[in-house]
Protein backbone atom coordinates (compact mmCIF):
# COMPACT_ATOMS: atom_id res chain seq x y z
CA UNK A 1 0.00 0.00 0.00
CA UNK A 2 2.97 2.74 0.87
CA UNK A 3 4.22 1.52 -2.38
CA UNK A 4 1.03 2.25 -4.11
CA UNK A 5 0.87 5.92 -2.26
CA UNK A 6 4.64 6.74 -3.58
CA UNK A 7 3.78 5.52 -6.95
CA UNK A 8 0.82 7.61 -7.40
CA UNK A 9 2.37 10.51 -5.71
CA UNK A 10 5.19 10.63 -8.21
CA UNK A 11 2.68 10.25 -11.65
CA UNK A 12 0.81 13.33 -10.08
CA UNK A 13 4.41 15.19 -9.82
CA UNK A 14 5.69 14.35 -13.23
CA UNK A 15 1.86 15.25 -14.77
CA UNK A 16 2.30 19.09 -13.09
CA UNK A 17 5.19 19.49 -15.91
CA UNK A 18 3.41 18.61 -18.89
CA UNK A 19 0.34 20.46 -18.02
CA UNK A 20 -0.03 23.18 -20.30
CA UNK A 21 -0.76 26.36 -18.07
CA UNK A 22 -3.33 29.47 -19.35
CA UNK A 23 -0.88 32.72 -19.85
CA UNK A 24 -1.62 35.62 -17.42
CA UNK A 25 -1.83 38.26 -20.15
CA UNK A 26 1.42 37.90 -21.98
CA UNK A 27 2.04 35.45 -25.15
CA UNK A 28 5.11 34.26 -26.57
CA UNK A 29 5.52 33.71 -30.57
CA UNK A 30 6.02 30.57 -31.42
CA UNK A 31 8.33 31.94 -34.63
CA UNK A 32 10.07 35.13 -35.41
CA UNK A 33 12.77 36.59 -37.64
CA UNK A 34 15.99 38.41 -37.00
CA UNK A 35 16.69 41.74 -38.85
CA UNK A 36 19.86 43.56 -39.16
CA UNK A 37 20.18 47.14 -41.42
CA UNK A 38 22.29 49.75 -41.55
CA UNK A 39 22.22 52.82 -43.18
CA UNK A 40 24.81 55.05 -44.17
CA UNK A 41 24.91 58.68 -45.00
CA UNK A 42 28.27 60.95 -46.05
CA UNK A 43 27.86 64.38 -44.87
CA UNK A 44 29.96 68.03 -45.31
CA UNK A 45 30.52 69.55 -41.87
CA UNK A 46 28.58 73.27 -42.01
CA UNK A 47 30.89 74.59 -39.18
CA UNK A 48 34.96 74.74 -39.84
CA UNK A 49 37.49 76.26 -37.55
CA UNK A 50 40.51 77.59 -38.22
CA UNK A 51 43.30 78.63 -36.19
CA UNK A 52 45.49 81.84 -37.12
CA UNK A 53 48.49 82.33 -35.52
CA UNK A 54 50.81 85.85 -35.75
CA UNK A 55 54.03 86.34 -34.38
CA UNK A 56 56.05 89.10 -34.23
CA UNK A 57 59.13 87.33 -34.76
CA UNK A 58 58.32 86.36 -38.35
CA UNK A 59 58.07 89.62 -39.50
CA UNK A 60 61.27 90.19 -38.25
CA UNK A 61 60.86 93.82 -36.47
CA UNK A 62 58.81 95.35 -40.03
CA UNK A 63 55.61 94.92 -38.49
CA UNK A 64 54.22 94.52 -35.06
CA UNK A 65 51.47 92.44 -33.65
CA UNK A 66 49.16 95.17 -33.82
CA UNK A 67 49.55 95.97 -37.49
CA UNK A 68 49.39 92.59 -38.67
CA UNK A 69 45.77 92.16 -36.23
CA UNK A 70 44.63 95.30 -38.33
CA UNK A 71 45.61 93.12 -41.47
CA UNK A 72 43.74 90.18 -40.51
CA UNK A 73 40.93 91.90 -39.48
CA UNK A 74 41.01 93.76 -42.75
CA UNK A 75 40.81 90.62 -44.75
CA UNK A 76 37.88 89.10 -42.91
CA UNK A 77 36.00 92.20 -43.35
CA UNK A 78 36.26 92.39 -46.93
CA UNK A 79 35.04 88.73 -47.17
CA UNK A 80 31.85 89.70 -45.31
CA UNK A 81 32.74 87.90 -41.95
CA UNK A 82 30.96 89.19 -38.52
CA UNK A 83 33.90 89.73 -36.25
CA UNK A 84 32.04 89.67 -32.97
CA UNK A 85 30.63 86.64 -33.95
CA UNK A 86 33.11 84.26 -35.82
CA UNK A 87 36.33 85.36 -34.38
CA UNK A 88 37.76 84.71 -30.89
CA UNK A 89 41.41 85.27 -29.16
CA UNK A 90 42.62 81.90 -27.91
CA UNK A 91 46.09 82.89 -27.24
CA UNK A 92 48.37 86.24 -26.21
CA UNK A 93 51.47 85.93 -24.75
CA UNK A 94 55.48 87.43 -25.52
CA UNK A 95 58.79 85.92 -25.19
CA UNK A 96 61.65 87.32 -23.95
CA UNK A 97 64.79 87.17 -27.59
CA UNK A 98 68.51 87.47 -26.74
CA UNK A 99 71.07 87.92 -29.50
CA UNK A 100 74.61 86.72 -28.72
CA UNK A 101 77.23 89.13 -28.00
CA UNK A 102 74.36 92.13 -27.23
CA UNK A 103 73.02 93.47 -24.08
CA UNK A 104 70.00 94.67 -25.76
CA UNK A 105 66.84 92.51 -24.44
CA UNK A 106 64.17 92.72 -27.14
CA UNK A 107 60.52 90.77 -26.14
CA UNK A 108 58.33 89.73 -29.13
CA UNK A 109 54.56 88.94 -28.74
CA UNK A 110 52.12 86.25 -30.46
CA UNK A 111 48.66 85.62 -30.70
CA UNK A 112 46.52 82.76 -31.50
CA UNK A 113 42.76 83.38 -33.05
CA UNK A 114 40.03 81.29 -33.54
CA UNK A 115 37.97 81.57 -36.82
CA UNK A 116 34.72 80.00 -37.14
CA UNK A 117 33.29 79.72 -41.15
CA UNK A 118 30.36 77.43 -42.61
CA UNK A 119 31.91 76.39 -45.97
CA UNK A 120 35.06 75.33 -48.04
CA UNK A 121 34.40 78.34 -50.18
CA UNK A 122 34.29 80.78 -47.89
CA UNK A 123 37.16 79.01 -46.18
CA UNK A 124 39.66 79.37 -49.50
CA UNK A 125 38.46 83.18 -49.93
CA UNK A 126 39.48 83.86 -46.32
CA UNK A 127 42.49 82.12 -46.61
CA UNK A 128 43.87 83.79 -49.92
CA UNK A 129 43.48 87.33 -48.75
CA UNK A 130 45.21 86.48 -45.23
CA UNK A 131 48.14 84.97 -47.12
CA UNK A 132 47.78 88.37 -49.74
CA UNK A 133 48.36 90.36 -46.39
CA UNK A 134 51.85 87.56 -44.97
CA UNK A 135 49.16 85.70 -42.55
CA UNK A 136 49.92 82.04 -43.54
CA UNK A 137 50.42 80.06 -40.24
CA UNK A 138 46.48 78.92 -40.64
CA UNK A 139 45.34 75.42 -39.43
CA UNK A 140 41.86 73.80 -39.94
CA UNK A 141 41.33 72.34 -36.35
CA UNK A 142 37.57 71.22 -36.09
CA UNK A 143 34.95 70.46 -38.23
CA UNK A 144 31.03 69.75 -36.65
CA UNK A 145 27.71 68.94 -38.32
CA UNK A 146 25.45 70.96 -36.73
CA UNK A 147 22.08 68.58 -38.20
CA UNK A 148 23.48 65.72 -37.11
CA UNK A 149 20.33 65.20 -34.73
CA UNK A 150 17.79 65.28 -37.51
CA UNK A 151 20.25 63.15 -38.96
CA UNK A 152 20.05 60.49 -36.81
CA UNK A 153 16.19 60.60 -36.96
CA UNK A 154 15.83 60.30 -40.52
CA UNK A 155 18.16 57.81 -40.70
CA UNK A 156 16.57 55.65 -38.01
CA UNK A 157 13.31 56.07 -40.35
CA UNK A 158 14.93 55.01 -42.91
CA UNK A 159 16.97 52.06 -41.17
CA UNK A 160 13.39 50.61 -39.38
CA UNK A 161 11.68 50.65 -43.23
CA UNK A 162 14.64 48.90 -44.54
CA UNK A 163 14.27 46.11 -41.82
CA UNK A 164 10.48 45.82 -42.00
CA UNK A 165 10.28 45.19 -46.00
CA UNK A 166 13.34 42.93 -45.71
CA UNK A 167 11.23 40.96 -42.96
CA UNK A 168 8.29 40.84 -44.85
CA UNK A 169 9.93 39.85 -47.97
CA UNK A 170 12.23 36.84 -46.38
CA UNK A 171 8.37 35.83 -44.31
CA UNK A 172 6.68 35.65 -47.87
CA UNK A 173 8.79 33.22 -49.21
CA UNK A 174 7.67 30.56 -46.77
CA UNK A 175 4.09 31.79 -46.91
CA UNK A 176 3.96 33.95 -44.00
CA UNK A 177 4.26 37.55 -42.96
CA UNK A 178 5.74 39.76 -40.99
CA UNK A 179 4.01 40.73 -38.08
CA UNK A 180 4.78 43.45 -35.16
CA UNK A 181 8.12 43.96 -33.74
CA UNK A 182 8.54 42.20 -30.64
CA UNK A 183 12.26 44.04 -29.68
CA UNK A 184 14.07 46.68 -31.42
CA UNK A 185 18.02 48.09 -30.51
CA UNK A 186 19.42 50.19 -32.60
CA UNK A 187 22.86 52.44 -32.12
CA UNK A 188 24.30 55.28 -34.63
CA UNK A 189 28.15 56.01 -34.82
CA UNK A 190 30.21 58.53 -37.04
CA UNK A 191 34.13 58.71 -38.32
CA UNK A 192 35.18 62.16 -38.99
CA UNK A 193 37.50 62.42 -41.41
CA UNK A 194 41.37 64.73 -39.36
CA UNK A 195 40.31 68.21 -39.96
CA UNK A 196 42.22 69.01 -42.66
CA UNK A 197 42.51 70.87 -46.13
CA UNK A 198 42.90 69.34 -49.36
CA UNK A 199 44.32 71.91 -52.26
CA UNK A 200 43.83 70.59 -55.80
CA UNK A 201 45.21 72.72 -58.37
CA UNK A 202 42.36 72.93 -61.31
CA UNK A 203 43.18 72.54 -64.82
CA UNK A 204 41.50 75.49 -66.49
CA UNK A 205 42.79 78.60 -66.80
CA UNK A 206 41.62 82.41 -66.55
CA UNK A 207 42.87 85.14 -68.35
CA UNK A 208 46.32 83.19 -69.49
CA UNK A 209 47.06 82.50 -65.69
CA UNK A 210 46.04 79.37 -63.52
CA UNK A 211 43.86 79.72 -61.45
CA UNK A 212 44.03 79.17 -57.07
CA UNK A 213 44.11 76.20 -55.71
CA UNK A 214 40.32 74.81 -54.87
CA UNK A 215 40.23 73.65 -51.00
CA UNK A 216 37.81 71.07 -49.98
CA UNK A 217 37.40 69.48 -46.87
CA UNK A 218 36.38 65.97 -46.08
CA UNK A 219 33.54 64.53 -45.25
CA UNK A 220 32.07 62.61 -42.06
CA UNK A 221 30.59 59.29 -42.79
CA UNK A 222 26.95 58.47 -40.62
CA UNK A 223 26.02 55.30 -39.51
CA UNK A 224 22.62 54.17 -38.20
CA UNK A 225 21.89 50.70 -37.39
CA UNK A 226 19.14 48.31 -36.19
CA UNK A 227 18.36 44.90 -34.77
CA UNK A 228 14.78 44.06 -34.93
CA UNK A 229 13.07 40.51 -34.07
CA UNK A 230 9.58 40.98 -35.75
CA UNK A 231 6.87 38.05 -35.38
CA UNK A 232 6.12 35.63 -37.63
CA UNK A 233 2.60 34.86 -38.63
Amino acid sequence: MKRNIIATSLIATLLLFFIPTESTGQTTADSYIDISTTVEREVTPNELYLQITIREKDYKGKKTLEEMQEAMIGALKINHIDIQECLTLNYMGSEIGYKTFSKSIKSQTEATYMLKLNDAATMQNVISSLEERQISDIELVQTKYTGEKELRKEMGIEAMQQAKAEAQMLAEAIGQEAGKAMTINYWMNSSQTQPRMYKARMSNFVDGMESEPAISIGKNTYRFTVNVRFELK
